[in-house]
């Protein structure tokens, strides 16, 4: 099986807007000073008709051992804490590392998904763009262990054909905000600080870091600002198309 089959991982730019930053108020906002997107990674499959993207934060304890499993949705997530050892079917182990992504293709078997330290935890988040009746997850056996998943909103309500998947980080400055591209489904992972979500006549929502955002299917304008006046926030999006 060639590596190619396994995951189409290529990097590419995500679309966001931002507007002007405000004056910083303090010397110590000034490492605030830029709102900043860096795209981690693109995962693209077979185009396929998204009805709710499920995910969860998922919490290991040290040294433990996930069993050997299958995705039937693409599964894609961020490493927020420690380290994980991943290794698909047919290619080599790798190391996951705090602030990576990565992506979980559908069908093929996930050998390992590990915690890679044996005296720290390791945090992940991963979401799944679900077809209609598919699983989160298909264990081979049943774990061995207690999987500490602590779920997250699931989107839905929408039915859209996607084929790919963009994470970038978004570092959003001091009263800064960004501006999402609307027609893509969007779930989003507060990694640092707060977000505030505002849309046309609703009350901004609060989401701090640990929290997921379920945006869904984003057919008008969405802003994501940082209400601090001192401090950045920190933002993994994830935009399917």
């Amino acid at each position: 099986m060639r590596s190619a089959d396994i995951a189409k991982i290529v990097m590419l730019s995500l679309a966001v807007g931002t507007a002007a930053i405000g004056t910083a108020t303090s010397l110590d906002a000034m490492q605030n000073i830029r709102t900043e997107t860096v795209t981690l990674l693109t995962a693209q499959f077979d185009p396929r008709e998204v009805v709710k993207i499920e995910g969860g934060d998922f919490h290991f304890a040290p040294g433990q051992v996930a069993p050997v499993h299958r995705h039937h949705a693409p599964a894609v997530g961020y490493v927020a804490k420690g380290h994980i050892l991943y290794q698909v079917e047919g290619g080599q182990p790798v190391i996951l590392s705090e602030g990576e992504a990565f992506y979980e293709p559908t069908d093929h078997r996930i050998l390992r998904f590990d915690n890679a330290s044996a005296t720290h935890e390791a945090i992940f988040v991963d979401f799944n763009f679900q077809q209609a009746g598919e699983p989160f997850i298909d264990f081979e056996q049943s774990p061995a262990e207690h999987i500490d998943r602590r779920a997250f909103e699931t989107a839905a309500g929408f039915v859209k054909t996607v084929s790919s998947v963009h994470v970038a980080e978004i570092t959003i400055a001091a009263d800064d905000l960004v501006i999402p591209d609307a027609g893509a489904l969007l779930v989003a992972y507060v990694a640092e600080g707060v977000v505030e979500v505002r849309t046309d006549g609703a009350m901004p929502a609060a989401y701090s870091a640990g929290d997921s955002i379920a945006l869904g299917d984003v057919t008008k304008e969405v802003v994501l600002a940082n209400p601090s006046a001192t401090t950045r926030s920190k933002l993994i999006i994830f935009s399917a198309r």
